[in-house]
């Protein structure tokens, strides 16, 4: 079986899609975390920025090392990859991550869910614009609806606040912007070049962005112990295995069918906050958002014809 093939096929794409959110989905509780041991408050948006930066530029980095060990030479893109590398690297990492970093110190958790639940279901409703192999269908449309009905449901205790800032509510809506931005025009970034490449350069190019908006705006991290080290390893490499295996699925799926995944993100942060954190997390609006949001991905996904690029 031949990267394509592999990366392909329905069974593992939605095997690694769900390898993927998970991951990213053990970030919420390891951040969280982080916070703690870094003392970064609420309102230290720079030092918020810059731990974001160490984290997306030692992922890059990383499966830079892997790569390079692949091919037995250091990989580097070729002229011609740099300006689509440095739009998916400011896209789907330097802008996203300095609205999200910001906006959810000022917003709710909840809040952040629904918004970012809709970011995904723009993916899918702009994909089949971009994309000739991409369709928006019935069936898509009713999946998206049943994943935001799921969404809802597992923050239902948080809705009732009505307020709004553009600091808060409005930068996690720019982050959800352009996270899928950058998802589909990873598809175009990655055609015809090796999405390891690509994944680290791109890390390297976001990260390296937020390290300077960091630095700049007087962010600062102290590292105190062992753990600290340990726990931004660890984030660097979430980042390094999920972005490389999500840049190949676009490349390799239908971005819609990919992107729909994302809204397990928050469940699984929430399930992960549960072993992690101990946090009280089981109750019958989780049970009932999973099964929702799981139907919902089943639905996007539906399709008799064969499976495009």
């Amino acid at each position: 079986m031949n990267v394509k093939k592999f990366f392909s096929n329905k069974i593992i794409a939605s095997l690694l899609a769900l390898l993927c959110v998970s991951l990213w989905g053990t970030a919420f509780p390891v951040i969280k975390k982080c916070y703690e041991i870094f003392a970064l408050e609420t309102s230290d948006y720079a030092g918020k920025v810059l731990f974001a930066g160490y984290r997306f530029l030692l992922a890059g980095l990383m499966v830079l090392f892997v790569a390079s060990l692949v091919e037995k030479r250091l990989v580097y893109p070729k002229k011609s990859d740099i300006v689509p590398i440095g739009i998916m690297g400011t896209l789907q990492i330097f802008l996203q991550y300095l609205f999200s970093y910001i906006g959810l110190s000022n917003t709710t958790g909840t809040k952040t869910s629904i918004i970012t639940s809709l970011g995904t279901f723009l993916g899918v409703a702009l994909s089949p614009l971009f994309f000739k192999s991409d369709t928006l269908t019935i069936k898509k449309a009713l999946g998206c609806g049943v994943g935001l009905a799921g969404i809802i449901v597992v923050n239902l205790d948080g809705i009732s606040e009505n307020s709004f800032t553009f600091i808060g509510e409005g930068f996690v809506m720019l982050s959800a912007v352009t996270a899928t931005a950058g998802s589909l025009y990873s598809k175009k970034a990655s055609k015809g070049r090796n999405p390891m490449t690509v994944s680290a350069y791109h890390l390297i190019i976001g990260g390296t962005g937020l390290v300077l908006v960091g630095f700049l705006f007087g962010g600062s991290l102290e590292f105190n112990g062992a753990i600290t080290y340990i726990l931004l390893i660890y984030l660097g490499v979430v980042s390094a295995v999920s972005f490389t295996i999500w840049t190949a699925l676009l490349k390799y799926n239908r971005p819609s069918g990919i992107l729909i995944f994302n809204l397990l993100i928050p469940i699984f942060g929430t399930i992960w906050s549960g072993i992690l954190l101990g946090e009280e997390i089981w109750n019958i609006y989780t049970f009932i958002s999973i099964v929702l949001i799981t139907l919902g991905i089943v639905f996007v996904n539906l399709r008799g014809e064969k499976n495009g690029n």
